[in-house]
């Protein structure tokens, strides 16, 4: 009776949200006869984008391949022709996670490979019969600079990979089964591992998280304290402790895994951790501290008050938002009574959360989905106290999954996507089995106030405000800029306070000045970007 009550009121809310209009503001179809996937993508400021894909083709977009699968990196100019491309790879299967875009216009390529021959010359087992992760550095044009292979003799499978900017670093969240080469300590079965790595690819320290089962680590985030935050999940075995596991004596055993929050300082160590009834898929750090995460939750979650699912068959895409120790805040269930499952979570200036995914449900939050044959991407807004705003599908006559989003404003973003067929909305040249599905969007039923239009341009977050002890800058996550200058500036014009802001959060003390009207402004290189903060 419980679940009847929560789903009846959104079953009423979906029906007005769903009818949300969005223009197609550009789209395009890239790859060959075989299955091609993009999985990242960078919108260039003149126009363009910087596109990261798999490929499994030779013709078409592709001059060649190496092997079963490739990376392929490309840029394209505003109509999005091709201007040149790049594919990486040996005679196996190299499979693409991850793409960063570093400060000085080159990229890192993220994966991980079963190749030991053509490009990939480091792999921990000769015979390539299992994976490692692997790291490739090329410069503005993707020409390739240097390779690394990180893992052992058994298998290792890449997650996600984030650049510190204030330490110039990178770390790696993957998972393992290797006992040897480069892991120092396996705890049993799979296990989470994280790396870090300095700006040449070499290990600063690497950790493995886990217990007896199979344990992984899918998404990392930086946190304000200097430290992390690991989503992943977790094999459950009796007893309330089992190796890094503490945290699941009162979850059933029946599935077999938990999802699992680590948080961890600067050295990796474990400070604190959850676990909850679903795997964690993305996660992110929220202004006030806490943490927002998506994952799958099942009819067995004992940690969700919400399905709309029938049987152990079907899925939700579960939201949940935490205090800074991941103790359930808010929640709630986005999908049908079928297969939903999530692929990416933003946090957009304006507080609101974007989740991107794919669903086959035509009922609840995706009745967008009717005509679409099912098997669709679809998009979720999500208001900073969880209500759903509103839910969009996008795709193909029969299968279009959401990989990665670029976001340029609260209402306006680029979708990287993966396309079986065309029709629908999918309108470019398709090239067959799967292609990479390019397609950048417009949000055109809201009108925007004149201070939200002004919000959305700064390109900075700003909290708390109202402020009184201090305040913190935070810049978006695909900002590629090292050096930024930042200002606080008084009701009266002077400054206060200046400093170099080099990485994602910045810290301003608040607490000798007055009460009043000041501005936060950030040299960028190119212009001022300005917000107002209330100091109370």
């Amino acid at each position: 009776m419980k679940r009847l009550f929560l789903i009846i009121p959104l079953l009423l809310i979906s029906i007005s949200v769903c009818a949300q209009e969005f223009d197609i503001l550009f789209q395009q179809c890239y790859g060959g006869s075989g299955s091609d996937v993009l999985w990242d993508v960078y919108k260039k400021a003149e126009g363009g984008y910087y596109v990261f894909a798999g490929s499994g083709s030779s013709d078409g977009d592709l001059p060649f391949n190496y092997g079963i699968k490739d990376f392929w990196l490309f840029e394209t100019d505003a109509s999005g022709q091709i201007i040149w491309q790049k594919i990486y790879g040996g005679s196996d299967f190299d499979m693409p996670s991850s793409i960063l875009r570093l400060p000085d216009g080159g990229f890192l390529l993220f994966g991980d490979t079963f190749s030991v021959d053509g490009d990939v010359g480091c792999n921990h087992n000769p015979s390539g019969a299992t994976s490692d992760l692997w790291l490739v550095r090329t410069d503005s044009l993707g020409n390739k600079l240097w390779d690394k292979c990180y893992g052992g003799s058994h298998q290792e499978f890449a997650r996600a990979i984030i650049h510190d900017h204030e330490e110039d670093c990178f770390i790696i969240a993957a998972y393992t089964g290797s006992y040897d080469g480069d892991i120092s300590d396996h705890k049993g079965g799979y296990d989470a591992w994280v790396l870090k790595l300095d700006s040449m690819g070499n290990i600063i320290w690497e950790r493995t998280y886990g217990g007896t089962g199979n344990d992984s680590g899918y998404s990392i985030c930086l946190t304000s304290d200097g430290g992390y935050i690991l989503g992943g999940s977790a094999g459950l075995t009796a007893g309330p402790i089992n190796g890094d596991i503490y945290c699941n004596e009162d979850l059933s055993l029946d599935r077999g895994w938990t999802g699992w929050l680590l948080k961890l300082d600067k050295r990796g160590e474990i400070e604190w951790q959850q676990c909850y009834g679903v795997s964690i898929n993305g996660i992110i750090e929220t202004a006030a501290g806490g943490y927002v995460f998506v994952g799958i939750t099942d009819m067995d979650n004992e940690d969700a008050d919400c399905f709309y699912g029938y049987d152990k068959k079907t899925w939700d895409t579960w939201l949940v938002k935490t205090d800074s120790r991941g103790i359930i805040e808010w929640q709630r269930c986005l999908g049908g009574t079928k297969i939903d499952t999530p692929t990416v979570l933003k946090l957009l200036e304006d507080g609101t959360y974007l989740i991107g995914g794919h669903s086959n449900s035509d009922n609840f939050d995706v009745s967008c989905n009717q005509p679409y044959a099912g098997h669709t991407g679809v998009l979720y807004r999500i208001s900073a106290e969880g209500d759903l705003l509103w839910s969009q599908c996008f795709g193909s006559l029969s299968e279009t999954i959401i990989q990665n989003i670029e976001v340029i404003s609260p209402d306006h973003y680029v979708l990287a996507t993966r396309v079986l067929g065309a029709g629908n909305d999918v309108n470019c040249n398709y090239h067959g089995a799967r292609d990479g599905w390019l397609v950048e969007i417009q949000d055109t039923t809201v009108s925007l106030p004149e201070q939200r239009q002004q919000n959305i341009a700064l390109g900075f977050m700003l909290y708390p405000n109202p402020a009184t002890l201090s305040t913190w800058v935070k810049l978006p996550e695909h900002d590629i800029h090292v050096f930024m200058q930042l200002q606080l500036i008084s009701p009266t014009g002077r400054t206060l306070y200046e400093a170099p802001a080099k990485g994602r959060f910045h810290q301003i003390a608040l607490e000798s000045y007055p009460a009043g009207l000041y501005l936060v402004r950030l040299w960028d290189g190119e212009r001022w970007r300005v917000q107002k903060l209330m100091k109370h």
